[in-house]
């Protein structure tokens, strides 16, 4: 019988989950162990380590389906494949059984049930944030020992984590996920207008990333701006002509806007890391962040950044109107931070293999 670390990613299949789950198996280090790897067959992921199988698994996408596997659908599994688990390693907030004690570990990236916020489950928009908030803890609970390790990108998120399930804190490690700050090549940007301040946020439509309090803020902004947003342009989303939407754009044009802008504005008030903000602040961009702690924690020593009440319009303009034109910061070193080597030195230390 083949001995295998399991991993289940089953729902990871989209945004930064499905870049926690590429990292992992990216990281995955060419040694003597071997692994098995869950994953959902909506996704292609490939891995250059021999020793790491990859497993697609079907009909796992609803929410009693993937509790029914993770905890009978993988026991099966590992029994007719004949493997011997030496540990349990999810990536996706929740545990699952491999039938046997071996040492289980989360890595846990939601941060709704954190927020104060409330939600109505019956408007459209706040149903899925309702539920991670009220009900999606039950399945963290399901399968949560004491005994557990909990991997967390933010030492806020820790905090935040230990308090809420009752969870030691001796037992929750922080690991910075993996982050690009290499600049791409500057090119000339149509987007960025020559004469008026040019201010930046790349952010996803979704309500909670807050650019409704901007196109509020613009009430009373005086000076000449171009507010850049990358969502698509629907031609009704906005009435203000100063608010330019362009759509999803690639990692090397948002790096290109960011050394062209004036600003970054990231007035997001759920996140759980807030990627943007590093990369902004890894070129000397002038920052007005919401006044929050995930915030607050991935900005600490960049002397560039103007923390705002995330639900204040006239602070936000008043930023807004100081911002000035080819202002640039010493740019952010990240510092020595743990991440995935000292995660996968973490499993190998704890299993002695």
């Amino acid at each position: 019988m083949e001995s295998a670390i399991i991993v289940n990613a089953t729902a990871l299949d989209g945004s930064g989950a499905l870049s926690i789950l590429k990292q992992f198996v990216a990281n995955i280090p060419l040694d003597n162990k071997k692994w098995v790897v869950f994953i959902s067959p909506n996704i292609s992921l490939n891995s250059f380590n021999q020793n790491v199988r990859i497993v697609p698994v079907e009909n796992v996408k609803s929410m009693i389906k993937r509790i029914w596997w993770d905890t009978f659908g993988v026991i099966r599994w590992l029994k007719k494949n004949k493997i011997n688990p030496l540990a349990a390693v999810s990536l996706q907030n929740t545990g699952f059984r491999v039938g046997k004690k071996v040492p289980s570990y989360i890595y846990y990236h939601q941060s709704i049930p954190f927020y104060p916020y409330h939600w109505n489950p019956f408007k459209k928009q706040e149903r899925t944030f309702w539920f991670y908030k009220y009900i999606y803890p039950f399945f963290v609970r399901l399968f949560l020992k004491k005994s557990t390790v909990i991997f967390v990108q933010l030492e806020y998120i820790k905090k935040e984590f230990s308090k809420f399930f009752n969870h030691p804190e001796n037992n929750i490690e922080v690991y910075f996920p993996s982050v690009n700050l290499t600049p791409a090549e500057t090119t000339d940007n149509t987007d960025c207008l020559r004469n008026c301040i040019n201010i930046f946020y790349p952010a996803a439509p979704h309500f909670y990333k807050n650019h409704r309090i901007i196109e509020q803020a613009l009430e009373d902004i005086t000076t000449d701006v171009n507010i850049i947003f990358t969502i698509d342009d629907d031609n009704s989303r906005f009435n203000d002509k100063r608010i330019k939407c362009i759509g999803s754009q690639p990692y090397e044009t948002v790096f290109n806007l960011y050394k062209a802008s004036d600003a970054l504005i990231f007035p997001s008030y759920i996140e759980t890391y807030g990627l943007p903000l590093l990369e902004a602040a890894s070129t000397g961009l002038p920052i007005i962040a919401a006044d929050l702690p995930y915030a607050r924690e991935v900005l600490k020593g960049y002397e560039g950044v103007e923390f705002i009440e995330y639900n204040n319009p006239n602070r936000w303009a008043e930023a807004i109107n100081k911002v000035s034109k080819g202002i640039r910061f010493t740019p952010f070193s990240v510092k020595e931070q743990k991440s995935w080597k000292q995660l996968f030195d973490k499993l190998s230390q704890d299993l002695k293999i």
